[in-house]
């Protein structure tokens, strides 16, 4: 497939996703009348239907080509083939989250999440931003028997689709899952308490999961998040009318690269990863 078309239809695909997490969660919160509500369920199908739109064009658009254009897109394609093929659980959510058009991490950060967990053994971990359960089922899976992970997202019908997933790779045992926001739960857990943190929900409010999380984890231990580039929208020079998400991530990127208590850096993997140690 040409790089152009794979990128292009990769920060659609973002910008479907953050519209249509924003929705979900105007609509899980309730309020504001039944024709508010009636109408974040429309923006959340419109989003759907243009996530399958997305991915029909990908489809095409890889039929049509011969080949790459880039040595980066070979060079990522040679990768994929070199590596071991999805179990069919972790397939089905792949697939699952990509139909729905929800915001899950790209195939490459997950591995590399795994890599990373099985490295440092963290026993404690927490996630902000479930989803589907596609990051969090990396992380389970690296992380072993042992370990426990707590996962925040006050989307119900998103976690009890990723009850289910977990169910089925068994793995559902060690992980907890809160239906809240992850701002009103950050501030109850206990201190110095988690070994590797893992951020990826809602962008306006990075530099507040942030700020909040640095105190949960413990000396030595990280914090990963995810989306960092933001589909190329992050290094685009500044403008009056950014969107707010926009801005929320370059806000984090500053904080977290400037935070006196972490040894941090911004990686290009996927759609860019943060990765900080707590000094």
């Amino acid at each position: 497939m040409r790089s152009d078309v794979r990128t292009y239809a990769h920060d659609v695909n973002g910008v479907l996703g953050s519209i249509l997490a924003v929705a979900d969660v105007q609509s899980a919160r309730g309020g504001n009348g039944d024709k508010a509500q009636a109408a974040f369920a429309d923006i959340a199908a419109a989003a759907r239907r243009g996530g399958t739109l997305v991915e029909n064009l990908m489809r095409a658009a890889s039929v049509a080509d011969s080949g790459t254009d880039s040595a980066v897109e070979r060079d990522l394609s040679y990768l994929e083939t070199l590596h071991v093929a999805l179990d069919p659980v972790a397939a089905e959510l792949e697939r699952s989250g990509r139909g729905e058009s929800i915001p899950i991490v790209d195939r490459e950060t997950g591995r590399f999440l795994s890599v990373l967990v099985s490295a440092l053994r963290p026993k404690n971990i927490l996630e902000i931003g479930t989803a589907f359960g596609y990051s969090a089922l990396w992380m389970a899976r690296a992380q072993g028997p042992g370990g426990r992970i707590l996962t925040i997202d006050p989307d119900r019908s998103r976690t009890d689709i990723a009850a289910e997933f977990f169910r089925k790779a068994g793995v559902s045992e060690r992980i907890e899952i809160v239906n809240r926001p992850a701002l009103d739960v950050l501030p109850e857990l206990r201190p110095d308490s988690f070994d590797f943190v893992f951020i990826d929900a809602l962008k306006e409010e990075y530099a507040d999961y942030l700020r909040l999380a640095v105190p949960l984890l413990k000396r030595g231990g990280m914090i990963a998040a995810d989306n960092l580039l933001w589909g190329h929208a992050a290094s685009m020079p500044p403008a009056a009318n950014d969107p707010t998400a926009t801005l929320g991530i370059r806000t984090f990127n500053e904080a977290l690269l400037h935070h006196p208590a972490l040894e941090a850096t911004i990686v290009p993997i996927g759609d860019g990863l943060g990765l900080a140690v707590k000094r």
